[in-house]
C-alpha cells in the first residue's frame, strides 16, 4: 500500500445547493486531514441525485486516490449516496448485518423499535466496510475500488452529513484507520493561536515573512466575526520540525500577546467565562445596540451563574436615566452613541449590580440613525473594574446589522477579559 497525499470532497444535499444549510464539514475534514498530511485539492457538492453522485465520484477518483462523500446516509428515498458510490464504482448494494445491527443498537439504546425505513442506511456497496457511527443512525463506510492494486488503491469513503455526527465518525474512526494501516502518518505538529482585534491586512502587515509559503513552520489564517484563527503547522516530521515550530510559536506569542486569547478555544465568552469563575470575579453588562447579545453568549459559560448575577437591556434613553442613573444631560450634550454615555452606563451597571467589572456597549448597527459625524457601524464600549473606568471607540464596516450586533459582542467580551490580563487575573492564552 501506499501513503496517501491528495483528497478530493464530494458533498451531497439538495439543502446545500438550495443555500438552506452551509457546507460545515469540508473545512472540517480539510483541517483534520491536513494534520495528518492529507491534501483535500477539490470539492464539489451535489444534489441528491444518483447519476450525479456516480459522476461527482468517477471524476474525483480519477484525480485523488482517496475520495470522501458526506451526506446523503440517511434513511429517506432521497438519501441516494450509496446507490451513486455504488454506481460509480460498478458494483451492486448489499445488506451489511453488522450496519443493520448498529442501527437497531441506536433504536434500542433509546427504547424505541426501528423503523423499517432505517433499513435501508444498512445496505452498502459490495465489498465495503462498515464504519462505526456511535452518535447517530447511519453507518458511514469504506470501499476500494475494484480492479486497482494494493500498491495503487483508490478508496472512497461515505460519512454521515450533519456536522455533530460527521466530526464524530471522522476523528474516532476515519482517521485512527488511516494511520493505523499506514495509508497516513501520524498527526505533525501544530500550534493555533485566536486573536481579536485586529484585521488581516493588518495581521499580514505584522507577521511579515512568517507567512511565506517556504516557511518552516506553515503559517495559515482565517477571520471570521472579527476573530482571527492563525495556525502554525509543521511540514514535515521530527525534531528538528518540532523544534522550529515551538520557537516560532513562542515567538508568535511574544509578537502578539495583546491580541491573543486563547490557544484552544475560540469562543472569547468561555476564555472571559472561566477566567471569571476561577477568580470569583462577579460581571455585569449594560447593552444597548446588542440587546442583551453579549449576555447571552456568557451564559453559554456552565457555572457562569456563580460570578454573573444580573445584566441590563437599556435599549431606550429613558431606561439609560431610569435603570443606570444616566444624566439626561449627559445624553442631551453628547448623544447616546458617545464615550460619556458608555462610561456612564458601565458606572452604573457596576453600582447596580454590585459587580467588580462592568462591560458597557452603545453604538449604530442600523439600517438607520447614522450621521456623517456618528456613521454606521459606529460603537462605543465602556468597563468598570474595581472602580477604574475605561472607554473604547470601533467602527465596524458598516454592514447588516446583525452582524454589526455580533461583532459588537464579541468586542466587548474580549474587552472584559483584557481588564483581566491587565490586572494580572488572566494570564494571557488562559485556555492552555
Amino acid at each position: 500500500m501506499r501513503r496517501v497525499s491528495e483528497a478530493r470532497l464530494v458533498v451531497v444535499g439538495d439543502e446545500l445547493l438550495g443555500g438552506a444549510h452551509a457546507d460545515l464539514n469540508s473545512p472540517e475534514l480539510a483541517r483534520q486531514l491536513a494534520r495528518i498530511g492529507i491534501a483535500v485539492r477539490g470539492v464539489e457538492t451535489v444534489g441528491d441525485q444518483e447519476e450525479v453522485i456516480r459522476d461527482a465520484v468517477e471524476s474525483a477518483l480519477s484525480k485523488a486516490s482517496l475520495v470522501i462523500c458526506t451526506g446523503g446516509l440517511g434513511p429517506t428515498l432521497d438519501d441516494v449516496t450509496r446507490h451513486g458510490i455504488a454506481r460509480a464504482l460498478g458494483v451492486e448494494l448489499t445488506r451489511d448485518s453488522e450496519a443493520l445491527a448498529d442501527v437497531y443498537a441506536w433504536y434500542e439504546r433509546r427504547g424505541r423499535p426501528m423503523p423499517p425505513t432505517n433499513e435501508r442506511q444498512a445496505f452498502l456497496p459490495a465489498g465495503a466496510v462498515r464504519i462505526r457511527n456511535r452518535v447517530g443512525t447511519a453507518p458511514g463506510f469504506r470501499v476500494v475500488a475494484p480492479g486497482t492494486a494494493t500498491s495503487l488503491e483508490r478508496w472512497v469513503v461515505a460519512l454521515p452529513g450533519p456536522p455533530s455526527e460527521m466530526r464524530v465518525v471522522l476523528t474516532e474512526e476515519l482517521i485512527p484507520w488511516l494511520q493505523s494501516s499506514g495509508r497516513a502518518r501520524e498527526a505533525l505538529g501544530e500550534r493555533r493561536f485566536h486573536l481579536f482585534g485586529l484585521s488581516e491586512s493588518d495581521f499580514a502587515q505584522e507577521v511579515g515573512e512568517w507567512m511565506e509559503r517556504s516557511a518552516e513552520p506553515r503559517m495559515g489564517c482565517s477571520a471570521k466575526y472579527g476573530r482571527l484563527l492563525v495556525t502554525l503547522r509543521s511540514t514535515c516530521e521530527g525534531c528538528e520540525a518540532q523544534r522550529l515550530l515551538e520557537e516560532r510559536a513562542q515567538a508568535f506569542r511574544e509578537r502578539f500577546s495583546v491580541h491573543i486569547y486563547g490557544e484552544r478555544d475560540d469562543r472569547i465568552e468561555f476564555v472571559l467565562g472561566q477566567a471569571l469563575i476561577e477568580t470569583g470575579i462577579e460581571v455585569t453588562l449594560a447593552e444597548s445596540c446588542t440587546g442583551g447579545l453579549a449576555a447571552s453568549l456568557l451564559t453559554r459559560v456552565p457555572g457562569i451563574s456563580s460570578v454573573f448575577r444580573q445584566s441590563f437591556v437599556t435599549y431606550s434613553d429613558e431606561i439609560k436615566v431610569t435603570a443606570l442613573g444616566v444624566p439626561q444631560e449627559l445624553i442631551a450634550s453628547h448623544g447616546v452613541v458617545s464615550a460619556q454615555v458608555a462610561e456612564s452606563m458601565a458606572r452604573g451597571a457596576a453600582r447596580v449590580a454590585g459587580a467588580r467589572l462592568s462591560i458597557a456597549i452603545t453604538g449604530i448597527a442600523g439600517p438607520g440613525g447614522d450621521t456623517p459625524e456618528k456613521p454606521l457601524g459606529l460603537v462605543w464600549f465602556a468597563t468598570t473594574f474595581d472602580g477604574v473606568t475605561r472607554c473604547f471607540e470601533r467602527r465596524f464596516p458598516p454592514g447588516e446589522r446583525n452582524w454589526i450586533r455580533t461583532l459588537a459582542a464579541h468586542q466587548a467580551l474580549f474587552l472584559g477579559w483584557r481588564c483581566l490580563c491587565d490586572a494580572g487575573l488572566a494570564p494571557p492564552h488562559s485556555d492552555d
